[in-house]
């Protein structure tokens, strides 16, 4: 039960701020301590992460209870965030903070900033749902649930103008954090990893869910290539001791225990400057290897169910961001029944093997990451500022 929303004691305006996993703790720990610049009493509460916390923001329920993706999965799960939901609703009703932010996680916020914002609350959804992909009949909910949107990506803005949602492209916080010319020895060099390996840094995504699925491939491709390559190494970075834990008991099941594995807590952005090619489940990590200029293959599994109701709302042949940046294909996309193996171990070889290829790729990446690196924690700030100001 949630008693109160706003334990913290104060003058200055209450925000409301809700992230549902780890690509959001981190957007919304940017934009707290760009906010705290600008309005220094102001009051943090909702669902929040470490990062989040870290700055004085209150977590009124653990984060990790919203981390759930695939319809199946959230069928589950539903009881329980349906429960969560319905108690911050009541407590914001209750309260009436000064502004509600939903940080992704779109079939949690939507809901939770509809009931606020019909309440006479502004509302904020800060990184828009994957409308250019699928389901863009989402803009009508989104239009009655916010009064504003912070959009990610400079494509995304035509589409809500063109539905009279009020939208600001603020350009996306990593390409802030990354460096715009990567030198990787640097970052070989803090990882201990030598200049004579070919290094492969392996994301097999954030969740239990997501290594139950994909942790069997990126082993089994991982054997293939130490074969190929004798002086591989490969980086793979997880986020907890649960998903690190699932996927070395992986590891032994299938023999590989021998490999030049190197598991890492955290450094996910090291593990991919430092590599030479990167393997990454679809999703924020996509964009990240973008961002790290590396070659990159993009793959996906997901239950056989949530794919089939997954794929009748698809609408673009890519899924990826770095392709949705390009508008067409700049680098594979293994998804599903062709997340194979077989398909992977060619995909690699061939960026890998066409030193030409990375040179091509390095360029349109660095043109991409000029395009989104806009300072957008101080832009999002200034945003929610002017909405704050025209609410008192």
């Amino acid at each position: 039960m949630i008693d109160r929303l706003f334990p913290q004691t104060g003058s200055g305006p209450r925000i409301a701020i809700v992230a549902g996993e780890a690509s959001g703790d981190l957007l919304g720990a940017q934009l707290i301590e760009a906010l705290q610049r600008l309005i220094p009493d102001a009051r943090f509460s909702g669902i929040a992460g470490p990062k989040m916390k870290a700055l004085g923001a209150h977590s009124v329920v653990p984060m990790e209870k919203l981390a759930v993706r695939g319809y199946v999965e959230v069928i589950r799960h539903l009881p329980a965030l349906l429960r969560i939901r319905r108690q911050l609703k009541q407590a914001i009703l209750r309260e009436r903070p000064d502004l509600v932010i939903g940080i992704d996680a779109p079939d949690f916020n939507l809901g939770l900033e509809a009931t606020a914002k019909a309440a006479g609350i502004t509302t904020i959804h800060y990184v828009s749902p994957s409308i250019w992909a699928w389901r863009s009949e989402r803009l009508k909910k989104i239009a009655k649930a916010v009064s504003h949107v912070l959009l990610l990506f400079p494509f995304e803005e035509p589409l809500y103008r063109q539905a009279g949602v009020p939208a600001t492209y603020v350009g996306h916080p990593l390409a802030d954090m990354f460096p715009l010319e990567p030198k990787r020895e640097v970052y070989r060099e803090q990882l201990g990893v030598s200049d004579k390996a070919l290094a492969f840094a392996m994301l097999p995504g954030s969740r239990q869910s997501e290594l139950e699925l994909h942790a069997t491939l990126f082993i089994e491709t991982a054997k293939q290539l130490a074969e190929r390559y004798p002086n591989a190494v490969f980086l793979v970075p997880f986020i907890t001791r649960e998903t690190r834990d699932m996927f070395e008991v992986r590891m032994w099941q299938l023999g590989a225990q021998e490999l030049p594995f190197r598991l890492m807590f955290g450094h996910a952005h090291d593990a991919m400057l430092a590599s030479d090619a990167i393997i990454v489940a679809s999703g924020t990590a996509a964009l990240e290897a973008m961002l790290a200029k590396r070659p990159l293959v993009v793959t996906y599994k997901l239950s056989s169910m949530t794919y089939r109701m997954v794929k009748k709302k698809i609408k673009t042949p890519y899924v990826s961001l770095p392709n949705a940046l390009a508008g067409g294909f700049v680098v594979p996309e293994l998804l599903q029944h062709e997340a194979t193996v077989e398909n992977l171990l060619q995909a690699v070889t061939n960026m890998v093997d066409d030193k030409r290829f990375g040179a091509r790729l390095d360029q349109c990446f660095t043109g991409f990451h000029e395009q989104l690196r806009c300072n957008a924690a101080e832009r999002a700030a200034q945003v929610v500022v002017s909405l704050l100001n025209k609410r008192r």
